[in-house]
């Protein structure tokens, strides 16, 4: 018993000459989960979400593609082009993707681009019961011959067709959800250059929807044109907008208690493009973070792996390069920076009232609290939401967390995690993270100002 005291007298001391994370004792410090992987069936809850489809991968590489997801830490995964294997309830290919995806941990969704009725009737009997989420059509508003008063199909004709499905949907498969319009860029929000969304919402979308589906698309795609800007057509002046956030609450005010999903969102580094493959990374995590942040349902960053050249499309096409891993599975930046913060940030996370201060000015953050495990954790994700640039020079800020002060952190165009942790009680003892790099810092110096 004596002994025990010693040894609990010498714990105690040991923590109050601690002066950073890394000077905690080893107990201390072995109960923090600082793993910057954890794999989809670790994960409980979480909105992140990848896509992909049978036609950019073979059969044989199924196995490699679920793997690849599981490892990356996705919840969910949305797919395109599927329609070969939904009419036959046995199709093997489909049914082994849907077994694997389910061991792996990882919800399946569709997205169906099919008017015939008789189609959704048997993809429904067929996979209702294994497909919860079904979304109609892919971006009906797009413009015929760039004329966005001729979209391929009009709001009235989208929402007919939306309650002929419902009406299906409703008498075969009663639990799954639909969602809709899978509409491209934001700005159909308005009445210029067309009103697609106000026509849809007016002829009943919302009748005929559990879900709104959006693609905030930011075109051009070039390094200035950020995730944080609102989402337009190209060379197409929004209204008024000055953020990506200011339009999803206009959004919300439109739709009112519908759930909001993003099934698309990406950059592609196309060769013959502006944006490389560090700005992927940059731009993908800082589009999440905001997904994350504004309550996205189901938050798709597109696309899973790259297309192989000239299956359809050349090697400068756009489509072809979409991707956070190559056609072998081997990763981009980008993946490696959303596997990072999909390890620090899922459901159980909720945000904290905390008072954050920079002492530069302009950096945009969010502040979580995460109460699991022993330790609980604070996580501060922040960056400049300028324009991105390979060479950006870092600059130098402290900033304050409630009651902790960090006296110096780097803040560049690339989102950074700063944890805090609750030790004997109170907050303190930071690590920061680099999310891109995948590196962890654990000799932060830091004081208490409360």
């Amino acid at each position: 018993m004596k002994t025990a005291l010693i040894l609990e007298a010498l714990a105690m001391a040991t923590l109050s000459l601690a002066q950073t994370f890394r000077d905690l004792p080893e107990a201390t410090r072995v109960q923090v989960d600082l793993r910057l992987k954890r794999s989809s069936d670790e994960i409980t809850a979480s909105p992140f979400a990848t896509l992909t489809s049978f036609e950019v991968h073979g059969e044989s590489e199924d196995a490699g593609v679920i793997e690849t997801m599981r490892r990356l830490g996705v919840k969910t995964v949305v797919m395109h082009n599927i329609h070969g294997s939904l009419g036959d309830p046995q199709d093997p290919r489909l049914n082994n993707w849907l077994n694997a995806c389910a061991k792996a941990g990882i919800e399946v969704r569709c997205i169906l681009v099919s008017k015939d009725l008789d189609f959704w009737r048997q993809a429904l009997t067929n996979y209702g019961g294994r497909i919860k989420h079904w979304s109609l059509l892919n971006e009906p508003n797009a413009p015929t011959d760039n004329d966005h008063t001729r979209p391929a199909v009009m709001p009235e004709d989208y929402v007919k067709l939306a309650l002929d499905v419902k009406r299906v949907r409703d008498e075969v498969a009663p639990d799954v959800r639909l969602y809709g319009p899978e509409t491209a860029m934001l700005q159909l929000m308005e009445d210029w250059p067309f009103p697609w969304l106000k026509r849809c919402l007016a002829a009943g979308l919302l009748d005929a929807v559990d879900g709104v589906s959006i693609h905030p698309y930011r075109q051009g795609y070039s390094p200035t044109n950020i995730p944080e800007n609102p989402s337009t057509f190209e060379g197409k002046p929004g209204a008024g907008y000055t953020t990506y956030e200011e339009q999803i609450g206009v959004l919300r005010q439109m739709v009112g208690d519908k759930p909001i999903v993003v099934n698309e969102v990406g950059w592609s580094t196309t060769p013959e493009g502006s944006i490389c493959e560090h700005t992927q990374a940059k731009f993908a995590l800082r589009q999440q973070l905001q997904d994350f942040a504004l309550g996205i349902e189901c938050a798709v960053y597109f696309l899973l792996r790259e297309r192989h050249v000239d299956q359809p499309a050349p090697l400068w096409n756009l489509e072809n390069h979409f991707g956070i891993v190559h056609t072998d599975n081997t990763p981009k930046p980008a993946y490696i920076a959303l596997q990072t913060l999909y390890s620090q940030l899922d459901s159980a996370c909720t945000r904290s009232a905390e008072p954050v201060e920079f002492s530069l000015p302009g950096v945009k953050w969010y502040l979580y609290d995460d109460p699991r495990g022993p330790v609980p954790t604070r996580k501060l994700f922040y960056w400049l939401p300028v324009p991105a640039q390979d060479a950006f020079v870092p600059q130098k800020s402290a900033v304050r967390i409630g009651e902790v002060t960090v006296p110096e952190v780097l803040v560049t165009d690339t989102p950074r995690l700063l944890r805090l942790h609750q030790i004997e009680g109170q907050w303190g003892y930071p690590v920061l993270v680099d999310l891109v790099l995948q590196r962890v810092r654990d000799d932060v110096a830091w004081e208490r100002t409360g």
